[in-house]
């Protein structure tokens, strides 16, 4: 589990953080070119790395960029945190809706500066199941009817499954690098396996621990 103390949702409302961010989401749409993009996944390729962070201040800065809400949902099953970093309950999330035991709409929950949240919920045991292709992908398509951008925050490439089978199913994936700490070949071992998985369209964001650098390296599996 992380520490709370290490993690603080204020510093995300800074101005430097902000224009950071802003980047961010700039660049992430820029990149894209024509192709719309409505669905984004943000991982790592182990623990630490500041993929919760950086999911988090993307949705900050699509929520000031867009017109449209924005909604980001935690995926993370066995180490939450979206929800107790805005300060919200995490009693029903993801894992009620991918069973089919809730609507979305049951689930949603207001967060900070208007970002929409779905929370982890229950990790069920067919859950892996319940994520495989395309049943994901007709979630992520629903949500789009009223969301501008749908984020999801996955667990770790390296140590849990299910951050691939989102890869496969959303529009972009962003890979955080914890600059000068994340190994080569642990990153390269996330990226095998996201390439194993079908997953095509992965953007590497290097990040230092809090804000990430705005400079991107862009790897097209």
């Amino acid at each position: 589990m992380r520490d709370p103390e290490t993690f603080n949702i204020g510093k995300l409302y800074s101005p430097e953080a902000q224009q950071i961010f802003a980047n961010v989401y700039d660049n992430l749409m820029l990149a894209a070119g024509e192709e719309a993009i409505s669905s984004v996944l943000v991982c790592a390729a182990d623990p630490g790395d500041g993929a919760t962070t950086v999911a988090l201040g993307l949705g900050l800065a699509a929520v000031a960029k867009q017109t449209r809400p924005i909604l980001i949902i935690d995926g993370n099953f066995h180490d939450p945190w979206i929800c107790q970093a805005l300060g919200l309950t995490d009693l029903y999330g993801l894992g009620e809706l991918i069973s089919g035991r809730v609507e979305p709409q049951a689930v949603i929950q207001r967060g900070a500066s208007g970002l929409n949240v779905i929370g982890a919920g229950i990790m069920h045991p067919n859950h892996i199941l319940d994520l495989e292709p395309p049943k994901f992908h007709d979630l992520l398509n629903r949500l789009a009817e009223d969301y501008a951008l749908v984020i999801v925050d996955g667990p770790p490439v390296n140590v849990h499954p299910e951050s691939v089978l989102y890869g496969s199913q959303v529009d972009q994936i962003i890979q955080v690098v914890y600059a000068g700490v994340t190994r080569a070949p642990v990153l390269s071992q996330a990226l095998s396996k996201l390439t194993a998985g079908k997953c095509k369209k992965v953007d590497i964001l290097l990040n230092r621990r809090i804000f990430p650098i705005p400079e991107w390296i862009y790897s097209r599996l």
